[in-house]
């Protein structure tokens, strides 16, 4: 029942271009007792059909220019293969550790942005009056 729970959200995150994997990796291995390397397999085996489907979406709403995206994705791809082979050599403990600790850097990132962008909003108006 937990996975059911635990997918429907990370179907919701993930279709929104969010990363679901930032909901479902933590939820895999911190609740449901899978491993690291499990939970980020997982994680990429239910990303395939959902990012297919919003891919199929975005491009009937005529939202991605392909001359564009097709320079990330390349980069992407070869990350991945990368980022798998990197993985693989990992100790399923470190892999868990520097999963925690991109979240953490993520969320610092974000934090500092959106802290940036409200300061700038607050001086241009003050530049108004």
């Amino acid at each position: 029942m937990w996975f059911l729970i635990a997918g429907f959200f990370f179907g919701i995150i993930g279709g929104m271009g969010m990363g679901g994997g930032i909901v479902l990796i933590p939820v895999l291995t911190l609740f449901l007792g899978v491993s690291q390397r499990e939970a980020q397999g997982l994680n990429l085996l239910c990303f395939l059909p959902m990012a297919g489907f919003a891919l199929g979406m975005l491009i009937r709403q005529k939202q991605i220019e392909f001359s564009f995206a097709l320079i990330p994705a390349a980069a992407g791809l070869l990350g991945s293969i990368a980022g798998a082979y990197f993985a693989d050599l990992i100790e399923n403990h470190l892999l868990g550790v520097l999963f925690g600790l991109f979240l953490i850097l993520l969320g610092i990132f974000r934090a500092v942005c959106l802290i940036g962008k409200m300061l700038r909003r607050k001086k241009e108006e003050k530049n108004v009056e």
